[in-house]
């Protein structure tokens, strides 16, 4: 599809019937507490009351040491955020049965608009998190599963809304924080520092009103590779100094030659808002945003020392091309490549806006609907074949560019008064979401001016979803109802394209459609305190850009396309009891998954280079309880509490694997999924100007590969048990002339524990914040 054309229908359609995301209202009114929001007038009725739900309010927000948006996500039950350092661009999001490298399993919307990633998935398909800046964060809304019509395969894992602030009166606000972070890891010993700045203001005339913002960000990060390779009995390899003895994540001798540099990150985020009332009861918002985000690693840390001390860089060749070169410590031989030290820059550019209207349009039926846009309309990557101070490096390189855009437009009707009958409530819309994506590799002579000099590959493609949904719950007799709907899909993929310029092999795959029916449906009990409910959904999940078409070969890795891939399909079932109790709720969700043909990355060693192909596993199935306990005011004391644990297994059922590089997987656990998250917020009430907040977060260790062989602990590319201890404590200035100011101060991982996921976790970091509310 022509992409000016779709935009050019899209705002069309978005300024007829226009669009905004859904306020789900709630039923009971409670005093604010970590994680629960304090019930209000909403202007949608609630259409997602079938799907398990957590929520999160401003004062739950206020008590974590946030410097990125998906830090208000911290605590929240069986939710994993693989969140590396700050700023990030890779924070991918796994929930439930859905690990953090699925990232096509889970959506997440800022007032109606997706900021999830429609055409990649792994560990670049992290939701575009940096697009909303904390501080603007009102509420925030998680649901788990597809159990409800609206939301199509990527609910798998679950949905995430966060709902952002609109100024009732004039106002004015700024936030300064300082982040600073104590490594000592693998032969380094720095003290690490960033520091964000946000600042708004906003204003409200009569029916209209209007806000701007701008976040700056940037951050050191501590390096998140470290240099490993395993040892070998074979003779021969220059003798070295320097390297420290570690494992390999199969528990085999191993060596840490290095690492790859801090991770320097810089966003500049760019954002005005504007809505306009047109009745009490309806209201319509446009929102446009520009960010700048750059990433540079140009510090590569060699530890190697040859014989008359001189720092090695591994191998490379008189052409400045990366090469393999084998040296010898510990009496054994490995190998390093010249490209294990090369430098890196990247540069993202990206616009997005939306409009949208919501609220009521007669006096039994609403409207939530939202037209949205994304465009990258830069993101490019730089990268050398060798270390600057390597004595063969001739500034060769490669750079890779990706051009990536999406829209979406979201249509919903519903009424708790259908047919003019109180006992009934009707939902019904439609969805657009189309998405397109090309990846082009070029070497580079000089990549220090970005020069392309000849291509390597140019791959992508797109997808494009229209679906229709609707759902009805009948409330048939006091405290039970029932709720049935379904979900249409229709999609299609365009344009598949993979060409290898060495080869001048050139591959334009034919377009493929499908379409799928997805029943939902649930039965609940609500007598007086309690709640009883049971969900059940089939949902399908339709492959993405990235899976089928994206065919990419870099310096070390080498993905392969796989364009016949179909929709993965599963049956989804919860069952949740929940009591309430003064100021609070006690709960319980168990539930059970089984996925068909379930898309995984499968990773083999090819040639000497890690391949990825995306292809499907049978049956996988997930037996889990999450647990979650919260009351303000615990025994009268001004204690906060909030208590969450979720228990889980995730097997392979079934798997004849259709590549015979790949060994069956049958009865083995997932891959990056713990069996055990649990969270853990108090927050003490010292004075009413005075909070102080402690906060703990567990997982148990997992796999980071199918076939289940990562067992070492605490090595790169393992993942290990983990407990964070967070604290913070905020103080809030006497007020002056309207002038409102607090000051706090936090300290993350304050145990100092050293973990791995894949990559090395941040150690001991501190926050100091001030901020000023007019």
């Amino acid at each position: 599809m022509n992409k000016s054309l779709l935009i050019l229908g899209i705002s069309y359609f978005g300024s007829t019937v226009a669009a905004d995301k859904a306020e789900n209202p709630s039923s009971d009114v409670y005093e604010a507490e970590p994680m629960i929001v304090e019930a209000q007038k909403k202007s949608f009725p609630k259409t997602d009351q079938a799907t398990p739900s957590f929520e999160i309010n401003k004062e739950a927000i206020e008590v974590i040491n946030y410097t990125t948006v998906e830090d208000v996500f911290k605590y929240t039950p069986g939710l994993l955020i693989r969140k590396r350092y700050m700023g990030d661009p890779n924070g991918n999001l796994g929930m439930r049965g859905s690990n953090v490298f699925q990232t096509a399993h889970t959506s997440v919307y800022a007032d109606g608009m997706p900021l999830h990633n429609p055409l990649q998935t792994s560990f670049n398909g992290a939701p575009r998190w940096s697009m909303v800046a904390p501080s603007e964060v009102d509420s925030a809304e998680v649901l788990y599963g597809p159990f409800s019509a609206q939301y199509g395969g990527a609910s798998f894992g679950g949905v995430v809304n966060i709902d952002t602030r609109m100024p009732d009166k004039f106002e004015a606000h700024m936030e300064a924080t300082g982040m600073f972070q104590d490594m000592h890891r693998a032969g380094r010993d720095e003290l690490l520092t960033g520091y964000r700045t946000f600042l708004s203001a906003g204003d409200r005339f009569d029916k209209l009103s209007l806000w701007a913002s701008y976040n700056r960000f940037e951050n050191e990060g501590q390096p998140q590779t470290l240099n490993v390779a395993p040892l070998s009995s074979q003779a021969g390899g220059t003798a070295v100094t320097g390297g420290l003895s570690s494992f390999t994540p199969q528990g085999n001798s191993a060596v840490i030659y290095g690492d790859i540099g801090i991770a320097q990150t810089t966003t500049d985020l760019f954002k005005i808002k504007t809505a306009y009332d047109f009745t009490e009861d309806l209201k319509g918002r446009f929102t446009i945003a520009y960010e700048d985000r750059q990433g540079t690693v140009d510090d590569p840390n060699s530890l190697l020392r040859g014989a008359n001390g001189n720092v090695l860089w591994g191998g490379g060749n008189s052409a400045g091309n990366s090469t393999n070169t084998n040296y010898r410590q510990f009496e054994q031989q490995f190998t390093v490549p010249g490209s294990a030290f090369n430098v890196s820059e990247s540069q993202r550019q990206t616009l997005n806006y939306g409009l949208s209207l919501k609220g009521k349009v007669s006096d039994d039926w609403s409207i939530d609907t939202t037209a949205s846009f994304y465009d990258a309309f830069k993101d490019r990557d730089i990268r050398s074949n060798l270390n600057p101070n390597h004595p063969n490096n001739r500034n060769k390189g490669q750079i890779t560019d990706v051009n990536a855009w999406w829209a979406a437009y979201d249509l919903k009707l519903a009424t708790d008064n259908f047919m003019g009958r109180d006992d009934l409530s009707f939902m019904g819309g439609y969805q657009l979401n189309h998405a397109s994506l090309g990846i082009d590799v070029f070497n580079s002579d000089d990549y220090r001016v970005g020069s392309k000099d000849s291509q390597v590959s140019d791959s992508g493609g797109a997808t494009q979803i229209n679906s229709a949904f609707t759902q009805l719950e009948w409330r048939f007799i006091e405290d039970w109802s029932v709720m049935a709907g379904a979900r249409f899909d229709h999609w299609q993929s365009l344009d598949g394209r993979v060409r290898n310029f060495s080869t001048n092999n050139i591959q334009n795959f034919s377009d493929r459609d499908a379409s799928r029916v997805s029943p939902k449906a649930s039965l609940e009990y609500s007598p007086d305190a309690w709640t009883f409910r049971y969900s059940f959904s089939k949902a399908y999940r339709f492959p993405i850009a990235q899976e089928m078409f994206a065919s990419v070969s870099t310096l070390n890795n080498l993905n392969v396309s796989a364009p016949n891939l179909g929709p993965e399909n599963g049956y989804f079932h919860n069952f949740m009891v929940q009591y309430d109790i003064p100021r609070g709720y006690v709960r319980a969700n168990f539930f059970y998954d089984k996925i068909n043909d379930e898309i995984a990355s499968n990773v083999f060693t090819a040639n000497n280079r890690t391949t990825n192909i995306f292809l499907p596993i049978d049956q996988t199935e997930t037996i889990g309880v999450e647990l979650t306990f919260q009351q303000n005011e615990i025994f009268d004391l001004p204690i906060d509490l909030m208590l969450n644990g979720t228990f889980m297994n995730k097997e392979i059922k079934k798997h004849n694997p259709i590549d015979p590089r790949i060994s069956s997987f049958v009865n083995n656990e997932w891959d990056r999924i713990p069996r055990l998250l649990a969270n853990a917020t108090a927050t003490y009430h010292i004075m009413p100007v005075w909070d102080a907040a402690v906060g703990v977060r567990y997982r148990s260790d997992s796999f980071q590969r199918l076939d289940n062989k990562d067992t070492q602990a605490n090595v790169m590319g393992g993942t290990d048990e983990s407990t964070f201890v967070d604290f913070k404590t905020t103080y809030h200035l006497p007020t002056y002339r309207d002038l409102k100011s607090n000051i706090s101060a936090g300290i993350d991982n304050i145990l100092d524990v050293d973990v791995f996921e894949n990559h090395p976790y941040p150690q001991r970091t501190y926050f100091v914040k001030v901020a000023f509310d007019y």
